[in-house]
Formats: structure tokens, C-alpha cells, sequence
């Protein structure tokens, strides 16, 4: 994963993997024409599931959301792939990734089920259910971005 920020320094970042109980399967420093600085980010963790070309297990969701969540507490303007700031991160996540959250709190593998689209259309709720499921929701935007959802609903 890509994240760039303005204000992130390595240290932070090898914090926030160390509150996630994750290491780094890849860890790098890049230029960035977002931020000041882009990291270059492959966790492993104890998903039960292995990475995408390599012999690591995978991070859990719940422990990307521990690291990213230190990340964006941090650095509220920090963007990645898949959040474009911190409100959106925390609107996606359905506010999961309190600093009170710890790798104690972690799901290892969420049973995603489909829970519906907004009244409006604008976006699809999943949530984690089943025999062992434990609630936890996130979002997903059909059609617009982060920015044009939020002018849309103020």
C-alpha cells in the first residue's frame, strides 16, 4: 500500500506496526506528488490467509485499521489507495479504530456480508456476521468520491 503524507516520518510509521502487533514485509520511502513524503507498505500479520505473492501470513483487517488509524490520528490529511483522509477512513470503518482498539480487540477474519445500500443509493454497508460475527460494518461510495459525498450531505 501506497500512503502519502506531509508529516509522517519513519519512526511513526514502524510505531503504528508495532501498536498493530504487524511487521513489514516491505518498507520503503518514496517521493510522492500528493504529500512530502510516500511509503511504500506491505504488514504481515495473523489473518490465516497468506499475502499476495508471498510466503507471510497477511495483516487482519482489524490490524491495518490499528496502523492506519495511528497513521491518521497523526496525519488527518494522509491519504491512500483506498482513504483519501482520516474522516473518510473513519466513515468507511464505521468508527472501529479508536485508540482504545488494540490487537486484543482484533477479529482475525471478518465474515463480510452484503447489509444493504444507503437509502439514498450512495453507498453499500457490509457488516460482519454469520455464526462468529461480530458486527463490526464498513462502507463502501457507488459513484462519487470522498469529497463529492461529503458536499453532497452538508
Amino acid at each position: 500500500m501506497r500512503i502519502h503524507s506531509d508529516s509522517l516520518d519513519e519512526l511513526e510509521v514502524r510505531k503504528a506496526a508495532r501498536l498493530a502487533h504487524v511487521g513489514f514485509s516491505r518498507f520503503s520511502l518514496h517521493g510522492s506528488r500528493k504529500r512530502e513524503v510516500g511509503f511504500d507498505i506491505i504488514l504481515h500479520g495473523d489473518s490465516g490467509r497468506r499475502q499476495n505473492g508471498g510466503e507471510d501470513e497477511a495483516a487482519a483487517w482489524d490490524q491495518w485499521g490499528i496502523f492506519l488509524g495511528h497513521l491518521f490520528r497523526l496525519d488527518p490529511q494522509m491519504v491512500t489507495p483506498y482513504y483519501a483522509d482520516g474522516d473518510d477512513f473513519t466513515w468507511q470503518t464505521g468508527g472501529r479504530f479508536t485508540p482504545d482498539f488494540t490487537p486484543g480487540d482484533c477479529h482475525r477474519a471478518h465474515n463480510w456480508q452484503f447489509d444493504g445500500d444507503s437509502v439514498t443509493g450512495a453507498y453499500t454497508v457490509h457488516t460482519c456476521g454469520g455464526k462468529n460475527g461480530c458486527g463490526t460494518i464498513r462502507r463502501f461510495l457507488h459513484g462519487m468520491t470522498w469529497d463529492e459525498f461529503v458536499a453532497a450531505n452538508q
